[in-house]
């Protein structure tokens, strides 16, 4: 049974990330609440003592509390915004690491063909300013949450005080709100186009520099340093630009409604002080909630834009999550005495419509047969292996392994019993043992060091100077392509596999490389079903069959000297072959 991945929304991508932080998430509102309230009080208490200031027979006394009160009111406020505001940056760092985690998680679960049309640096890219947006959205929430207590909490005080000029304030803010939310439209346009443009930008700079001795190489550093400022200046900086200049005009224009507001209110209210409908202390209290109201509200609107910014960044995680783990287009079932026995039935495929890469392909593989894959490039032999691994799913047709669908074998299981030996390994920037120990991390030392003698790697490895503790640079560069072949070949020694795939391992190699990378082979294969993908032929004239494929079809199937008496397309590539050697 084939699952399915539930698709997010950005709130239900909050609503996820918060639900495992409720108790955090509750004292933040608890602080903020109580913080709110108090500094309520704050106005009233100010306005009181004004009046009652001017009451000649006022004690001293009461004045005092009053202003104590005053005092640790502020103090307690103060507290409650710090504890709000640590809390909150707490929890933001907390949700974006975790989110930004789960985002390279994700990434590493899409299947092969995600993998070959999207460029990593791009989604690097996606992923950290998604992640920081995050950061800032949560922490912004945190010392905003007060705020939006104390607006209702202050508009409900200022309705009580003097409900006309509480009227005033209401209705600035609703002016207020409904031009934010339609300047905000075009900004986020502007904010979509310059997160694509970064993308880009990103993309092609970490292209450029994975390929660096490829520049240096051409000495093309000069030139390419003039690359970079084009593709961050003259690319990425104009649609930066235009949202910076949007966002300035909506600032301008709410700078414009609050002054207007402001004076109109001051006026009614100096007008309601003359005629007696408000006294001086309650015309103070008045102007102590406009402002300690107007800075916070003007605050939520530089937080519902910030929002509505994050967001465009925000989706581009989500889209990254909402696509479908490779895992869950397979089922989960394993297969507890697992022969090895491959089998193509009428198998169809191609990357996209406009060609078909295999045609028709109808194949039984023997347990324990060795067989080769020979033929033109771009005939289909690598993506025959690539099938098996799960890597793609058939067009038409199904491959079944021990006469059960690849389909619905658990996909994690399945490439347990598959070891592959590319053309060039790739390693990871860390120790040989620990490269060698990622095809079995339960392999003890002495486990890996069978291994490396079984691959013919034992020997060159005890001659370098740290031997199995040796760092081996980014993508394995301190070794030789020879030395990388044998860690490959070691690796699919302690992985013990069913199935071998050998993409050609010795096409790259020197004569002496390739005899001790031949010898480790020789060694593997024994036991094994194995797929060789040839391009050298002197490779293939001891399996147990040869497969011949041309234009995505079988054109012929035997071993070497059935082919080569056949005088057909084997031969024909054959003799091309030893005559270009």
């Amino acid at each position: 049974m084939k699952q399915k991945i539930k698709e997010l929304s950005v709130k239900r991508f909050f609503l996820d990330l918060l639900k495992t932080h409720k108790k955090e998430l509750a004292i933040i509102i608890i602080i903020a609440t109580v913080g709110s309230i108090l500094n309520v009080f704050v106005p009233y208490i100010y306005g009181r003592l004004f009046d009652l200031a001017l009451i000649p027979n006022t004690t001293i006394t009461l004045l005092l509390s009053l202003i104590g009160i005053w005092m640790i009111l502020g103090l307690i406020s103060n507290f409650t915004s710090a504890r709000t505001s640590a809390l909150g940056d707490t929890l933001g760092a907390k949700l974006s690491l975790k989110s930004e985690a789960e985002a390279y998680g994700h990434f590493l679960t899409l299947p092969l063909s995600f993998h070959k049309t999207k460029k990593t640096g791009g989604i690097i890219q996606k992923i950290g300013r998604g992640s920081w947006n995050l950061q800032m959205f949560i922490q912004m929430s945190a010392s905003t949450l007060p705020s939006i207590l104390f607006i209702i909490f202050a508009l409900i005080a200022m309705l009580i005080l003097q409900w006309q000029l509480g009227l005033m304030v209401v209705l600035t803010f609703i002016i207020y709100s409904i031009l934010t939310l339609r300047l905000t439209k075009p900004i986020l346009e502007s904010q979509e186009k310059m997160h694509v443009s970064f993308e880009k930008a990103y993309s092609k700079a970490y292209d450029k520099l994975y390929n660096v001795s490829l520049i240096k190489n051409f000495a093309m550093e000069e030139n390419e340093k003039k690359q970079f400022l084009k593709l961050f200046i003259s690319n990425a900086l104009p649609p930066y630009k235009k949202s910076a200049e949007r966002s300035a005009r909506l600032q301008h224009i709410q700078g414009i409604i609050y002054n207007l507001s402001f004076v109109t209110i001051l006026g009614t209210a100096i007008f309601f002080l003359r005629n007696g409908q408000i006294t001086q202390g309650e015309f103070m209290m008045f102007f102590g909630y406009i402002t300690l109201s107007f800075s916070p509200f003007f605050k939520l609107s530089e937080f519902y834009n910030f929002y509505k910014k994050a967001s465009v960044a925000i989706k581009r995680i989500i889209k990254l999550k909402n696509l479908v783990p490779e895992a869950m287009k397979h089922g989960e079932k394993t297969i507890e005495e697992f022969k090895g026995e491959i089998d193509f039935k009428n198998i169809n495929f191609s990357y996209n419509k406009d060609k078909e890469i295999l045609k028709g392909i109808n194949l039984e593989i023997n347990s324990g047969e060795s067989v080769a894959l020979v033929g033109e490039s771009g005939v289909g032999k690598s993506t025959l292996s690539e099938l098996i691994s799960g890597y793609y799913q058939p067009t038409k047709g199904n491959i079944y392994l021990d006469k059960i669908s690849i389909s619905r074998l658990k996909l994690k299981w399945l490439r347990e019993q598959i070891a592959i030996v590319p053309q060039e390994m790739s390693l990871f920037n860390n120790t040989l043992i620990n490269n060698i120990k990622y095809a079995n991390p339960k392999a003890s030392s002495g486990d890996v060091i069978i291994a490396a003698k079984a691959a013919n790697a034992h020997e060159f490895i005890m001659s370098l100077p740290k031997k199995y503790k040796t760092i081996v640079g980014e993508r394995g560069v301190k070794l030789s392509v020879g030395q990388k072949q044998r860690i490959a070949i070691t690796m699919a020694f302690l992985k013990n596999p069913k199935i071998l795939i050998l993409d050609e391992p010795t096409s790259a190699l020197d004569a002496k490389s390739e005899r001790k990378v031949q010898e480790g082979i020789k060694h593997l294969i024994s036991g094994r079903t194995t797929i060789i993908i040839a391009h050298r032929f002197s490779t293939v004239k001891h399996v147990d069959k040869i497969i011949v494929l041309d234009k995505g079809k079988i054109v012929e199937v035997g071993n070497h000297q059935e082919l080569m008496r056949k005088r057909g397309k084997y031969y024909e590539l054959y003799s091309l072959q030893r005559g270009l050697d």
